[in-house]
């Protein structure tokens, strides 16, 4: 694989504000009883009105729609599948509701920051698809910390976790481990959304911390 690492460093981001906590982990546990697709969808979307972000095409919430997520949900089910060919296909198998919380909200953020979209409309869509999808994991970062602290952390574990990798397929190190060490590269991974450094190093010490 190509070695874009100067690429990726040339990427300079206008800084955002540090990202907000807008919804309580305690007002996610008020959603554990809710057992009714219906019922789930309004209580998520009134829950969701106050992120900062807008949010795009929400997934059916019990229904098929072709070429599109839906939410199962019942006493013991808390699943997210993708619609195709009148069958579906399961994306996400969650342990809870607050698990199909995080899922559905990765689905509904935008692919980017607003910082992060200027960027990526001044790359080349096949040349630069690898920098795009740097760009993508940052930004679900930062949009994951204006929902909570708890999402932010889980979705930077995933994201920074391929970052590790994408670095070592091109060929900057020889391990995870290696890159993971490497501040600078995690740092540049997570500030490119344009999230504040002085933020980015407290979650890059609390994934070194966990």
């Amino acid at each position: 694989m190509e070695n874009y690492l100067d690429k990726l460093f040339s990427l300079h981001p206008e800084e955002l504000e540090a990202p907000k906590t807008t919804i309580p982990y305690g007002e996610l546990l008020k959603l554990i009883p809710i057992k009714d697709p219906t019922h789930f969808e309004k209580a998520l979307k009134d829950l969701t009105r106050g992120v900062p972000f807008q949010t795009g095409s929400w997934p059916s919430f019990g229904n098929y729609v072709e070429d599109w997520y839906m939410v199962e949900l019942s006493e013991f089910c808390y699943n997210l599948r993708y619609c195709e060919r009148g069958g579906t296909d399961l994306r996400s198998k969650c342990e809870n509701i607050i698990d199909l919380v995080f899922e559905t909200l990765r689905i509904v953020a935008p692919l980017h920051t607003q910082a992060a979209s200027t960027l990526a409309a001044g790359l080349d869509r096949l040349a630069d698809q690898r920098l795009l999808i740097w760009l993508r994991m940052s930004s679900e970062i930062y949009h994951m910390y204006q929902v909570n602290e708890y999402f932010g952390l889980r979705v930077a574990v995933y994201n920074v976790q391929w970052m590790c990798e994408e670095l070592v397929r091109m060929g900057v190190f020889l391990k995870g481990a290696e890159a993971f060490e490497s501040k600078e590269h995690i740092l540049k991974g997570l500030t490119i959304s344009g999230m504040p450094k002085p933020y980015a190093s407290g979650i890059l010490q609390q994934l070194m911390d966990s």
